[in-house]
C-alpha cells in the first residue's frame, strides 16, 4: 500500500513540475515576443542618440531565452 501512495506522490510532483516548466515557457515566448513590438524602439532611439531602449531588449531577449531554457529543463521530456 505505501509503494502505491509513494507512487502517485511522485506523479504528482511530476505534473507540477511539467506544469511549472509550461509556464516558464509561456512566459518567455511572451517576453520574446514583446521585444519585437519594443524592436521599432530600437531604431528610433540609436538615431536620437539615445541606447536605452537596445539594452532593454537585449536584457529582456535574454531573460526570455533564459526562461525558455528553464522551462524546458524542467518541463522534461513530453513523451515519458
Amino acid at each position: 500500500m505505501s509503494g502505491i501512495k509513494l507512487e502517485r506522490l511522485e506523479e504528482e510532483g511530476m505534473v507540477e513540475r511539467k506544469r511549472s516548466g509550461m509556464a516558464l515557457i509561456t512566459v518567455g515566448k511572451v517576453l520574446l515576443w514583446m521585444d519585437f513590438l519594443l524592436l521599432a524602439f530600437v531604431f528610433v532611439g540609436l538615431r536620437s542618440g539615445s541606447q536605452m531602449w537596445m539594452w532593454w531588449v537585449i536584457g529582456e531577449g535574454i531573460l526570455g531565452l533564459l526562461l525558455i531554457e528553464i522551462g524546458t529543463h524542467r518541463r522534461g521530456s513530453l513523451t515519458k
